[in-house]
């Protein structure tokens, strides 16, 4: 018999993923917009031993919990009891949706995301979190607060105006730009508001040319902070 056997991925695959996970102390997110600087805040976090930190991935994670947020809502909606077999919810009484937020977690961490054996603290940032608005805003940052345990939220902010005449902002509309910026800034806010403990927010205009600006970054993630290393990094980054 050929092809892979499913049993020895199993015990195999999974075992590595679950001793993976065990030697991860933390994860770190870039909640940001397009051109806000967010590159050099990647770059900065990567500079740190055993950090981790991949860069876009168009938002694959929110259709995710999206479908464990319909599945959460169906059990409670339809699974409360057993359903008989040709019932139209048959078999949700039966769905744990928590197993199966991790187990998309698990996914998404091992195809996506594919940490290696050293990594210690990992991530990656994202232009598009708001993609999410309003109160989904908050669930989805919950939700990953929530399978990607402890979490820490970096949010990078910048003037409308100087991203509007940033890449390829320039051939937008001005006020749509300031009202997706608006918008964006107005969802780091209130989040920032509401879970103070694991976020922190940057702002492009104020780390400007100013490396001693990242030593409280640095303190709230709970590492050192080398301040000829930043500065060689933040010079080599406002060249690009």
């Amino acid at each position: 018999m050929t092809g892979y056997d499913h049993n020895d991925w199993n015990s195999d695959e999974q075992k590595v993923l679950a001793t993976m996970k065990r030697q991860i102390e933390g994860y770190v997110f870039i909640v940001t917009y397009g051109r806000s600087g967010s590159t050099l805040v990647q770059t900065l976090l990567q500079s740190i031993n055993g950090y981790f930190i991949r860069g876009e991935n168009a938002n694959a994670l929110l259709p995710l919990f999206r479908s464990a947020s319909r599945i959460a809502t169906a059990r409670v909606e339809h699974g409360y009891r057993e359903i008989e077999e040709k019932g139209p919810w048959y078999g949700i009484n039966s769905v744990d949706p928590d197993r199966y937020a991790e187990k998309l977690v698990d996914v998404f961490l091992d195809e996506i995301i594919q940490p290696p054996q050293d990594a210690r603290v990992i991530g990656f940032k994202e232009i598009r979190f708001h993609e999410a608005s309003g109160s989904e805003f908050e669930r989805y940052l919950d939700f990953i607060a929530t399978h990607f345990s402890p979490a820490k939220f970096i949010f990078n902010r910048r003037n409308w105006e100087d991203v509007s005449r940033s890449g390829w902002w320039k051939n937008c509309d001005a006020a749509m730009v300031k009202n997706m910026v608006g918008e964006a800034d107005d969802l780091y806010d209130a989040y920032v508001q509401k879970n103070p403990e694991h976020c922190f927010v940057v702002q492009y205009e104020d780390y400007l040319d100013k490396p001693e600006y990242w030593r409280p970054l640095f303190e709230f993630l709970g590492e050192v902070f080398d301040p000829e290393k930043v500065q060689e990094l933040c010079a080599r980054q406002l060249k690009h």
